[in-house]
């Protein structure tokens, strides 16, 4: 049985990917002993590493190398790619919030929600938004909903959602975008993208 560690410090800076890594941890069933003896086994995820250096890429406290993160998620089922992205993602919002340049690999100008018809350009738009309200944690966000009444905001099910798991309920999209600062007639618009989102997953 998978030991749950302590939950993550609220004050985590990493607390986003470092929530998605223990959430492909639990659903792989692994100790960070057969994840480091899984890395010896076979390169193809990428240089072994021990279970300490994976325990601590789930801290939160700080960053871990792009190559850990994906090597722990390749592990844990996931792919490269999205590990690679999900690094990206903490790497950038940890720069804008210490008001430091950006890499070449920030997210670019925000996608028209008009032009959003597929779940990938929808989760591009959640990223940027989040992005344009100042990269907040997802506890600050969670916090935000509840004071505007919105829907409920729960954050393992954001982290999945922000990580390409899974569709977001409309209701959570809504929660999600009023979070980041948008009411009224934009909430709408983000519904119809949703709506056309959801229609090109079905099909």
């Amino acid at each position: 049985m998978v030991r749950r560690r302590e939950p993550v410090p609220p004050s985590a800076r990493y607390e986003e990917l470092a929530q998605w890594l223990r959430t492909l941890r639990q659903r792989a069933g692994l100790t960070y002993r057969q994840m480091s003896e899984l890395t010896e086994r076979s390169r193809v995820a990428g240089p072994a590493y021990s279970a300490v250096t994976l325990c601590r890429a789930d801290s939160g406290t700080a960053l871990p190398r792009q190559q850990v993160v994906e090597t722990y998620a390749q592990v844990c089922g996931a792919s490269r790619r999205e590990a690679r992205l999900r690094w990206e993602r903490a790497a950038v919002g940890a720069e804008s919030a210490a008001g430091c340049p950006q890499p070449q690999s920030a997210p670019r100008a925000a996608r028209r929600l008009e032009l959003v018809y597929h779940p990938a350009h929808l989760l591009q738009a959640m990223h940027q938004v989040r992005l344009a309200a100042g990269q907040p944690s997802l506890r600050e966000m969670q916090k935000r909903a509840r004071e505007l009444g919105a829907g409920p905001l729960p954050r393992s099910t954001v982290a999945d959602v922000l990580a390409g798991l899974r569709m977001p309920s409309e209701e959570l999209l809504v929660a999600f975008v009023q979070a980041c600062g948008h009411q009224g007639q934009n909430v709408a618009q983000w519904q119809r993208a949703w709506a056309r989102a959801l229609n090109a997953e079905a099909g």
